[in-house]
């Protein structure tokens, strides 16, 4: 076959990206156990807020029709965290997980990052609603903040999201 052919070309660049492709899958195959370690030790920092000597295992496959939750991780015999994304008044929104134990109450409430307004929004994160939040069951419904009312309710749709996965599983 004439190697300036235009099918000679066409074959050996299939065949090379058949090879790229097999190479590139093998090497994923090697790593990926790798990344999903590093991801949890990464993780690992936010969870132990909640439950400091728990051990950790993420749950992969959730179903969670809000499209709120962005991970779950079980905390072996404790019971399970909920890492939730909302928008309140600011349009970046906020992060936060939320835990509830095994028998129904909720082990945590911690902000992982937002940028509400001060004096406003931001009262959610402060001590007086996080304990109230913190005494809730899987029975109660979150409460909402009067003067934050779009924050107060973004965090009762996670809240309601978690207790609904919580109560299903």
């Amino acid at each position: 076959m004439n190697k300036q052919s235009t099918i000679y070309k066409v074959l050996l660049l299939g065949v090379l990206c058949a090879f790229c492709g097999l190479l590139l899958s093998g090497v994923n195959g090697l790593t990926a156990p790798i990344i999903e370690a590093a991801s949890i030790e990464k993780e690992k920092a936010n969870l132990v807020m909640i439950y400091p000597d728990a051990e950790f295992k993420e749950v992969k496959d959730f179903d969670d029709p809000t499209g709120l939750i962005t991970g779950i991780y079980d905390a072996e015999g404790i019971g399970t965290v909920y890492k939730i994304h909302n928008v309140g008044y600011n349009s970046n929104g906020f992060t936060f997980l939320l835990a509830f134990n095994n028998d129904g109450t909720v082990g945590g409430f911690q902000v992982l990052e937002h940028g509400e307004t001060d004096g406003f929004g931001s009262r959610c994160f402060d001590e007086e609603y996080v304990s109230s939040v913190e005494s809730l069951t899987t029975s109660d419904s979150a409460p909402l903040l009067s003067g934050a009312t779009l924050t107060s309710t973004a965090i009762k749709q996670g809240y309601d999201a978690a207790k609904a996965l919580f109560t299903a599983k």
